[in-house]
């Protein structure tokens, strides 16, 4: 593999990794709570993304 090329998970992929439901990353992505990559049709997620979108979720503790 080249160094320059982007792993590309599908929503089956992304909803596995993370243990979700694949309609709630559907619903996500619909909601334009996470960035994708469109390629036609196809709804694709780096890593970088999904993790971005976990971080923006992250609640920290209350002082």
């Amino acid at each position: 593999m080249h160094s320059n090329v982007v792993e590309l998970l599908t929503i089956d992929d992304a909803s596995r990794l993370l243990k979700i439901k694949k309609s709630r990353l559907r619903k996500a992505v619909f909601r334009r709570e996470v960035q994708y990559v469109k390629l036609g049709a196809l709804i694709r997620f780096t890593p970088t993304q999904l993790t971005e979108w976990i971080e923006r979720a992250t609640i920290g503790p209350v002082k």
